[in-house]
């Protein structure tokens, strides 16, 4: 049995799909443990994605994550399923970080519809409905983060 923490970002919550999505992880067998609707924060949604910030050095993209999350609306997930390793499996799930990649049967294939391509002509944040947490570590530190 393994956890993971999992965030429906405001694209996500703006176009109603928690239901929908929130179903899927229950249809496929996941537990949960602690869900929140939390406002997110300049500073909290900043130390989130934090490794990301600094990995993609883009000039724009500190802005774009605060004009994304900053005042809006987060439902913060953590998952349990007892068969499955949930990090990979959730992910999987979800499907492609760039939606118009991302398999059909995913949950980005399904009701995404937004591209990497898009979003840097307009120099924001993808809309790709969902974080999933891509290690041990970074569930860790998510779930603190978010739930402490």
């Amino acid at each position: 049995m393994s956890q993971t923490f999992v965030m429906l970002k405001p694209d996500a919550i703006e176009r109603h799909l928690e239901k929908h999505i929130i179903d899927i992880f229950i249809e496929e067998g996941y537990e949960i443990l602690r869900q929140k609707r939390v406002t997110a924060t300049k500073e909290i949604i900043l130390s989130h994605y934090d490794e990301v910030i600094k990995r993609l050095d883009l000039e724009y993209f500190t802005a774009a994550i605060i004009d994304s999350f900053d005042g809006k609306d987060v439902i913060v997930l953590e998952l349990k399923h007892p068969q499955k390793d949930c990090i990979q499996a959730i992910r999987s799930l979800i499907g492609a970080t760039d939606p118009s990649k991302a398999d059909k049967a995913s949950i980005r294939g399904k009701y995404g519809n937004d591209s990497f391509e898009e979003a840097s002509k307009e120099k924001r944040m993808i809309h790709n409905l969902i974080h999933a947490s891509d290690s041990t570590l970074s569930y860790e530190k998510e779930v603190t983060l978010w739930f402490e």
